[in-house]
């Protein structure tokens, strides 16, 4: 078994951050092993590696981490 953990799959559409870049993007697609994504107000679709992707996490009105 490996300790790897699997990279996050979003569904198409779904706003994400990418680590990497420090950015939110919605997911488009996902193809040779790069994640497809644009932001969310439209304009160029930019790439990252699957492991940079990962869920937004809501944040309370107290800054507290809530549930995604």
């Amino acid at each position: 078994m490996s300790d790897r953990a699997k990279p996050y799959r979003p569904r198409e559409g779904e706003t994400v951050r990418d680590s990497r870049r420090r950015l939110t993007g919605v997911y488009m697609d996902t193809q040779g092993g790069w994640v497809y994504l644009r932001p969310e107000g439209g304009g160029v679709e930019w790439t990252a590696r699957p492991e940079h992707i990962a869920p937004l996490v809501d944040l309370g009105a107290d800054g507290e981490e809530g549930a995604a």
